[in-house]
């Protein structure tokens, strides 16, 4: 699990999961009943045509090694092959299953928008999706207009004059392209509109810390040499944006916007406290604002952002907000306008001429990130379109590649999960009665969705012109802030979706309490709608079952049913699930790749043990979708093979010998090869494979990790 700001963790390595949470904040994430908002769902059945589907064929190869024995190396036994011919590619350190699948439904979802935009159909879904790209595409038409399409923007930074001028343009600027995903938002403070941590019953809005150019507070305090020459480069960078602006004396105005984001950094929450969720709970009336964080003119600027009539909020780092207040207060004028006008080109940058979006490049490219080629312009296009009309290339997206019938069959699978979850639940030694009830009472509430929303987002009062990339841009942005916003007047929603369907990737949403797994991870390999069940329940039921497992361990005990903050385990409970645990971290520390280096089965204890839970849940599962009745053989394999060896053939991956040393000292998972080992702790493996005594990977039953 990847604690971190950006609080992603991944549906093993398949999952790119979306976390709100303790420690976390969400990636996205978010109970209760409610009245979902009325969206006219738009039929895109006359914009791109469904792809028949026929029954899966049989594998074209087989990816195991039949000359190594399962019982000895069954990861390398169900992935011999498949790792002697994987190519990892140029430039890259690693290559798995999950690289395949989202390079796949790249292509997929490059396909489609290209199809819209040669032939759109007029006033439709897929119109706006076309125009959209192909408004971004159109290079010449955007280098043609120059700075023009920002004039009112600089105009309006220019008549800034006082205190309040300043403060209602920044309150303009708060928007929620965060949505509670990172701790540096876009602009001074980003907004994500969720319940309340103690509240599930009311939507609030979240403020978070933002508006810095550098990724982290960090970058501006470190004082290492490698820090110092970072923050000249940005400096140079930040001169040559305003110059290509035609802004006179920008090397004086990069030494203000350095000086002034320094000083806004230095305010910043550490890292310890962005990733505890109780040290961001913290609710303001709005008249806190005006005493605990002068310098600001807070009327002003919730007027402005559209929140004057708002009487609460969370703020989930009051150390910046009550500086960032100051520094409108005590710095000049002229060095905010400076800063603002930076912000808006970076801000703009992919839509202004191609010197700008290369200059931006040159540094968020290749200085911080390293790649020594920008993308393309139609991977930037799909990538641009994705963001602003999400659900609309969803709609398109799941018409073609995830029918009814896929969802109705994975939506069965999730069934099934629950059904197992619960019973395991009822068996547990380390869980008290009374904690097992409120167990069983979260997992009752729990919701779990599938593939893509029942009600899509309504598009068609957002204005999309092929002749204006910047105007589309804008307005976009702004259709999706007022969406955003009008939840604040509206019940808590449970079940929004925060993930476009053509994301490979799930979410899990501790507040409330919810998962989803998009339409795009529920692709071959994981999942196949008319393909094996035993192999879907190995691979994609098992990814599902560990996330649903998160909302039950131990950082799924810090909220309750509808989300709200709040252990619910007792100090017993807790005590007897880290002696379990225990014995899990000494089974991985004994995973050595190399002859000087070892997992770190304490760091890796959460992953492994929802990867175990996975396991034994799907497994339930699959065994109560048979019914009582035995599955057939498919391939020369029975049901209970097919099932590990999905299980195993999921965390396959080729990597280099740097990449896997460095995933051993930094990632909160096990390498692949060790994950699909969790197979050693479950009997029925056993005896799917004939493993014995002297088989490398057999343990002792006494010995077999059975924490759920």
């Amino acid at each position: 699990m990847v604690e971190p700001r950006s609080n992603q963790m991944s549906w093993g390595t398949a999952f790119s999961l979306l976390r709100h949470g303790r420690l976390l904040v969400a990636v996205v994430a978010t109970l209760a009943t409610a009245a979902r908002p009325q969206n006219r769902a738009i039929n895109p059945a006359s914009e791109v045509a469904a792809v028949p589907r026929s029954p899966s064929p049989a594998p074209a190869k087989d990816d195991r090694d039949v000359s190594v024995k399962p019982g000895d190396d069954f990861y390398r036994y169900a992935n011999g092959n498949w790792l002697a011919l994987a190519v990892i590619p140029a430039g890259k350190q690693s290559f798995d299953t999950r690289a395949a699948l989202a390079e796949r439904v790249s292509g997929q979802v490059r396909d489609l928008i290209l199809e819209v935009a040669a032939h759109p159909a007029n006033g439709s879904n897929g119109q706006k999706v076309g125009d959209y790209y192909a408004g971004f595409m159109d290079e010449a038409r955007i280098d043609g207009k120059g700075f023009a399409p920002l004039a009112d923007e600089m105009a309006a930074i220019a008549a800034i004059s006082n205190k309040t001028s300043l403060s209602a343009y920044l309150g303009g600027t708060l928007n929620s392209e965060v949505d509670g995903l990172t701790a540096n938002s876009d602009h001074i403070f980003g907004v994500w509109i969720n319940q309340g941590f103690d509240d599930a019953d009311h939507n609030f809005p979240h403020l978070l810390q933002g508006g810095l150019g550098l990724p982290d507070r960090d970058n501006y305090t470190d004082l290492s040499l490698k820090m110092v020459e970072l923050r000249a480069k940005y400096r140079v960078h930040i001169a040559a944006a305003l110059k290509l602006a035609g802004f006179p004396e920008s090397e004086i105005s990069a030494e203000r916007i350095i000086s002034l984001e320094t000083r806004m950094a230095r305010t910043f929450a550490p890292d310890s406290d962005a990733v505890d969720v109780f040290k961001q709970n913290n609710r303001w009336k709005r008249a806190d604002f005006t005493l605990r964080a002068p310098g600001m003119d807070w009327e002003a600027y919730f007027k402005s952002a559209g929140l004057a009539g708002q009487s609460d909020f969370i703020v989930w780092q009051p150390s910046a907000v009550a500086g960032v207040s100051a520094l409108v207060g005590s710095e000049g004028i002229d060095s905010w306008k400076d800063y603002l006008r930076f912000h808006v080109i970076e801000h703009f940058a992919a839509v202004l001429p191609s010197a700008v979006a290369a200059e931006h490049f040159s540094f968020y490219g290749k200085t911080l990130s390293g790649p020594q080629q920008a993308p393309n312009r139609v991977e930037a296009a799909i990538a641009a379109t994705n963001a602003a009309l999400g659900q609309g290339v969803g709609q398109l997206y799941t018409l073609r590649y995830f029918p009814p019938e896929a969802k109705a069959r994975a939506q069965d699978m999730a069934t099934g999960l629950i059904t197992a979850f619960r019973a395991r639940i009822t068996k547990l030694t380390w869980m008290s009665p009374q904690t097992k009830e409120k167990a069983l009472a979260k997992l009752a509430a729990f919701e779990i969705e599938i593939g893509y929303p029942d009600a899509w987002i309504d598009y068609s009062t957002l204005d999309v012109s092929r002749n204006d990339a910047l105007g589309n841009m804008k307005r976009a942005e702004a259709f999706n802030r007022e969406r955003n916003l009008a939840k604040l007047r509206q019940p808590v929603d449970p079940i929004e979706w925060p993930i476009n369907p053509q994301i490979p990737g799930a979410v899990i949403m501790f507040s409330p309490n919810a998962e989803f797994f998009s339409a795009a991870i529920l692709q071959p390999p994981y999942f196949d709608s008319r393909g094996d069940s035993a192999s879907n329940y190995g691979s994609a039921g098992a990814g599902m079952a560990h996330e649903i497992s998160h909302s039950f361990d131990e950082l799924g005990n810090l909220y309750d049913a509808r989300g709200r903050l709040g252990n619910w385990w007792t100090a017993e409970d807790l005590a007897l699930f880290r002696t379990e645990a225990a014995k899990l971290v000494a089974q991985e520390d004994a995973y050595c790749p190399f002859a000087d280096l070892c997992v770190n089965g304490k760091q890796v204890s959460g992953e492994s043990i929802a990867d175990l839970a996975g396991l034994v849940v799907a497994h339930d599962a699959y065994v109560l979708s048979l019914k009582g009745q035995p599955d057939v053989a498919l391939n020369g394999l029975t049901g209970e093979q097919r099932f590990f060896l999905a299980f195993a053939q999921r965390w396959r991956r080729s990597q280099s010998e740097a990449a896997l040393r460095g995933q051993i000292a930094t990632d909160t998972h096990t390498p692949g090869e060790y994950r699909s080992d969790a197979v050693r702790n479950l009997d029925a493996w056993y005896k799917a494979y004939g493993v014995v005594k002297n088989d490398k990977l057999y343990l002792k039953p006494e010995d077999r990790i059975r924490i759920w």
